[in-house]
């Protein structure tokens, strides 16, 4: 047997090599670059590895500096080693989970603080135009946007310091967001726990194909939900 040691640097070599190779067919060259320099960092690291996570999730979730910051560098680099055995996987979602959540909460609190007179008409973004657009939208669709901006890229930035603004309960912002966090970044986790050096491969899969199997997994779902009814009135 090779040392752990051993293993987790052979993997993160390769796991750089082909992530680099895949740039251009998947487009992740804003992830790949890093993600072999960090993963080894953590791996010499690892007495600090699980507060660095917790805080790349709290901060890339956070309004503001999550504009700058890649969050899958640190969804993938914990959930790839955690998937060598070089990390636990259990410590490693709880970090990563716990900070995006965090995160969202302070950006719904920020967003609480600043309140509705952000919007001004001569402002280029945050004008009166953009907030009724943002109001209608929010009166539509109801809380459950919340949800479903956590699995869409850009706007997860902007869902809880929007949810503040527009004074979405609290305990209604987290009935929806909880759940969003823990979709949208799993498939990360288990992308990189299950998948390894072949995570690029499976996340361009699953974003590119994400509504489809949504779609097949609430067919699932609803089929067991339906079977599971059936049987219980049959026992009665």
């Amino acid at each position: 047997m090779f040392p752990v040691s051993h293993i987790s640097h052979h993997f993160i070599a390769s796991t750089t090599a082909r992530s680099v190779a895949a740039i251009h067919y998947f487009g992740t060259a804003i992830i790949v670059t890093p993600i072999g320099v960090f993963m080894s960092w953590l791996t010499l690291h690892t007495h600090l590895a699980y507060a660095v996570l917790f805080a790349g999730a709290y901060f890339e979730a956070l309004v503001g500096p999550s504009f700058f910051i890649p969050g899958e560098l640190f969804l993938l680099s914990g959930s790839i080693l955690a998937g060598t055995g070089v990390l636990d996987i259990w410590f490693v979602i709880v970090a990563l989970y716990s900070g995006a959540i965090l995160g969202d909460s302070s950006s719904f609190f920020i967003g609480r603080a600043l309140g509705k007179s952000i919007f001004h008409e001569r402002k280029r973004f945050l004008n009166i135009k953009n907030y009724k657009k943002i109001e209608a939208f929010l009166e539509k669709y109801g809380p459950k946007a919340i949800f479903f901006a956590r699995l869409v890229g850009p706007f997860a930035k902007f869902a809880p310091v929007l949810a503040g603004i527009f004074e979405i309960p609290f305990s209604t912002f987290l009935v929806y967001n909880i759940p969003g966090v823990l979709v949208g970044c799993g498939y990360f986790i288990v992308a990189g726990y299950f998948f390894g050096d072949q995570y690029d491969l499976v996340l361009w899969v699953v974003q590119r194909y994400f509504i489809v199997l949504t779609l097949i997994v609430a067919v699932f779902l609803f089929i067991r939900w339906r079977l599971t009814r059936h049987y219980k009135k049959n026992a009665v």
